[in-house]
């Protein structure tokens, strides 16, 4: 049930450096969030061990040729706790941080980097 967030664990995406999350358990989210000044996107995930697939947010200029770096995070999730996702692309990794914290709960490593326009992540 969605009413009460304080059975499950809430995940954002807002932050300095901002994802996208593609895929929670191997299978694809099926609506993509932009991360956007406007509106916060919010995901409720069950208590418990979840494998994250994470992608970069590309340009917002098409004619630019440009990459998407694609990441894996496994992470224990806890009932009624926040957690944001950011990117650390100078070390190639992405952070989940308890919200309001700057120390990470858990990290994942670059998988593949893959160009926008001719293929999606390769997540194995």
């Amino acid at each position: 049930m969605t009413d009460d967030t304080s059975q499950v664990a809430v995940l954002s995406d807002h932050s300095r450096h901002p994802v996208l999350l593609r895929g929670v358990d191997q299978r694809l989210v099926s609506a993509i969030r932009i991360p956007n000044a406007f509106r916060d996107t919010i995901y409720l995930l069950s208590p418990g061990p979840h494998v994250l697939w994470i992608n970069s947010v590309p340009y917002g200029h098409p004619l630019l040729p440009q990459t998407i770096r694609c990441y894996v995070l496994s992470a224990h999730f806890e009932r009624n706790t926040r957690y944001v996702l950011e990117e650390d692309p100078d070390n190639a990794r992405v952070r989940m941080l308890h919200e309001g914290s700057d120390l990470p709960v858990a990290s994942g490593q670059r998988v593949d980097k893959a160009p926008v326009f001719l293929r999606d992540c390769r997540w194995e």
